[in-house]
């Protein structure tokens, strides 16, 4: 009797063990699982990995269009870089090659022309970015190697020196200050931040692979001809910055962004797996394949156009889609919120009005979109 009740505690304990052992197995799947496909918390940052399944997906109701070819000779648009709203829903388009802003009504009715080609103030020559600061317009003039600073109404009032030629990879925030992507040129550091006297306040984040002194044609082309990213595509930012002075780092052939506090501080990185990305990777390489034989010629990646961020912070990512109007919209903490589809147009270049109204604009149609943003 004594060995039958042995038997069956020794029965009762295997099988509490395999439970055990079981529901262990369970929970770290669930885990892990929960790690893949949302929120993984650290002492450092939050990451997030946003996935194409289950997105909500918002069609933009169009409230107006105006622009386009078939207009005046002052109000026609060469090679539109920039697009801004001020807080009276006037609307500033900046175009590099005219090399001036052409400044329209809420309503689209032309207003003025601010600038023109030149060297002395209120002149351009290759200006790229540009932003409303209070009363101000605060404008990249890149080969005349200077941000410019005029009244809204178009008077210049100062200048100082832009550290870098640098297009793409600018922003401002609130104050003025200067968030120059480095693109990883001999530094290994992200984004160089300047005052508004240009001079260094600080340096932020780490690039991916190594800096780069020069632009090595022949080994950019052969690592593409091998489905190789190089290292001089992979830290291709486009930057804004929110209210509060935190720093949204986009990468434009990477799946990814990361977002800096004031301080530099790494807050949050956020990874896509999306049916988009891919499309553009494959097209990249496809368009890459066409010019194999040209020497020193390539096609960069670039997944991503433009960037806004709204008056709650929220992240608005412009996809480099020439079919359709495609935007990716995350909280101000990382979280995806939505995928908006709007006209079916390429769009270069977006903004956001205090009033939560979206503009873009397009590529070669030089149209000017107005659409309602609503989540509901």
């Amino acid at each position: 009797m004594k060995g039958f009740f042995m038997k069956r505690l020794l029965m009762i304990l295997l099988t509490a063990g395999f439970i055990l052992f079981f529901f262990a197995i369970i929970h770290s799947e669930e885990k892990q699982k929960s790690k893949q496909q949302g929120k993984i918390e650290s002492e450092s940052k939050t990451n997030f990995l946003m996935k194409q399944r289950g997105i909500p997906v918002v069609n933009l109701k169009l409230l107006e269009k105006f622009g386009g070819l078939d207009v005046p000779v002052d109000q026609f648009f060469d090679t539109p870089v920039d697009l801004s709203v001020d807080n009276d829903g006037k609307i500033y388009v900046l175009d590099s090659r005219d090399n001036n802003i052409k400044v329209f009504k809420e309503d689209g009715i032309f207003v003025q022309t601010i600038g023109r080609e030149g060297s002395g103030p209120g002149e351009f020559n290759l200006p790229w970015i540009m932003d409303i600061i209070g009363n101000e317009i605060y404008v990249a003039d890149c080969n005349n190697r200077r941000v410019q600073v005029l009244t809204k109404s178009g008077q210049y009032q100062r200048s100082f020196r832009l550290p870098l030629e640098f297009g793409s990879g600018m922003a401002f925030d609130s104050k003025g200050i200067l968030y120059l992507n480095t693109k990883g040129f001999r530094s290994s550091k992200l984004i160089s931040i300047y005052d508004n006297q240009g001079n260094l306040l600080n340096e932020v984040g780490d690039i991916e692979g190594d800096p780069f002194d020069f632009y090595d044609m022949v080994q950019i082309k052969n690592q593409i001809k091998k489905g190789d990213l190089p290292d001089s595509f992979k830290n291709d930012l486009l930057i804004t910055v929110d209210r509060k002075g935190d720093i949204f780092a986009v990468h434009r052939a990477l799946n990814k962004f990361k977002k800096f506090s004031a301080e530099g501080k790494e807050l949050a990185e956020v990874k896509f797996e999306a049916d988009e990305y891919q499309k553009i990777y494959k097209a990249f390489l496809q368009k890459n394949k066409e010019i194999e034989e040209v020497p020193y010629t390539f096609y960069g990646l670039i997944y991503v156009n433009d960037l806004a961020v709204d008056e709650n912070g929220d992240l608005y990512v412009l996809l480099n889609e020439p079919s359709k109007m495609m935007i990716y919209v995350f909280t101000n903490d990382g979280k995806f919120k939505g995928k908006l589809l709007g006209a079916e147009d390429e769009i270069s270049r977006v903004a956001i009005s205090s009033g939560g109204i979206l503009y873009a604009l397009g590529r070669n149609t030089h149209l000017i979109y107005k659409f309602l943003i609503d989540f509901k």
